[in-house]
């Protein structure tokens, strides 16, 4: 197959995801496209169809595990996405724009549910692929719109509805996500959002090991009434290594990079994981964390 010359362009920015993932680990993508509109990715997408070529959407890189080596295919990277428009009924933000900025400015904004997301890492495109949050708030209390791309390339505008949006799950699999619409509601006052962010961010510092290099939760709480981290600490699993890659002393639910750990060491302790839990609790762990073979 003789590829488009803007493959080859794509090929000299081509970096490793090492250096784009929060858990430090990734291999070079064979191609790498960095769009800076809709119809940027638009054409990206139908190039990389026409051409046969696999597409990978990179967002800010969390809640993600990258292969080591060569990532076959493409990358189209959605950070330069980063449009941030306010009304006075809603707020409309680019795909690729932090989350952690725009959980800061929903408590002066009035965003129902986004002042609880503080410690949520990542991009507005992400959090909605996933539908992120926690226990305070979640990106389904206030999303009302969200914009993108279909795997063919035609773009969509999707109206959410109760129900589309279910835990760490949403209706855009398949989809490059562009950008996302979310309410204002007049009730909810400066104040009201300042005092939920403190309660939410005072519970993760005491919970969750922010500072390290992690993807976030590795694996999604199962059905009943035990979460995945408690499952893992019981199985004493907590401090487990292999290479450089360790089971959280703080919260076992996450495995953070001690400094040289490879995609080979997280997935080798990903399945040591769910090996010990099924054997110890009869439960079979389901991933959360996005992975790239």
């Amino acid at each position: 197959m003789v590829l488009p010359r803007d493959f080859d362009d794509a090929h000299a920015r081509a970096d490793s995801l090492s250096l784009r993932t929060s858990i430090g680990v990734g291999g070079r993508p064979r191609y790498l496209f960095e769009p800076e509109s809709e119809e940027g990715c638009r054409e990206v997408v139908r190039l990389c169809r026409a051409s046969g070529v696999p597409l990978h959407v990179l967002g800010g890189g969390c809640n993600l595990l990258v292969t080591d080596g060569e990532i076959e295919g493409a990358v189209i990277a959605t950070r330069n996405l980063k449009h941030f428009r306010v009304f006075d009924d809603r707020v409309e933000v680019g795909a690729g724009y932090g989350f952690p900025a725009l959980v800061r400015k929903a408590i002066d904004l009035g965003i129902p549910g986004l002042p609880g997301c503080p410690g949520i890492p990542g991009s507005v495109g992400g959090v909605v692929f996933m539908n992120a949050g926690g226990r305070f708030g979640s990106v389904a209390d206030a999303l009302s719109e969200v914009s993108g791309l279909d795997h063919e390339g035609n773009v969509f505008r999707r109206f959410i509805q109760p129900g589309d949006l279910g835990y760490r799950s949403s209706p855009f699999a398949g989809c490059l996500v562009t950008g996302a619409v979310f309410r204002r509601d007049p009730a909810q006052t400066p104040e009201m959002g300042q005092a939920l962010h403190r309660k939410a961010m005072t519970w993760k510092r005491d919970t969750q090991p922010l500072a390290a290099r992690s993807a976030g939760c590795i694996f999604k709480n199962p059905p009943g009434p035990y979460s995945a981290g408690w499952l893992i600490e019981q199985a004493d699993l907590k401090g487990l290594r292999i290479g450089g890659a360790m089971v959280s002393t703080q919260h076992a639910n996450f495995i953070v990079n001690t400094g040289e750990a490879s995609a080979k060491d997280v997935w080798s302790l990903i399945m040591l994981i769910q090996a010990e839990v099924k054997q110890r609790h009869g439960v079979d762990l389901e991933l959360e964390v996005q992975t790239w073979a």
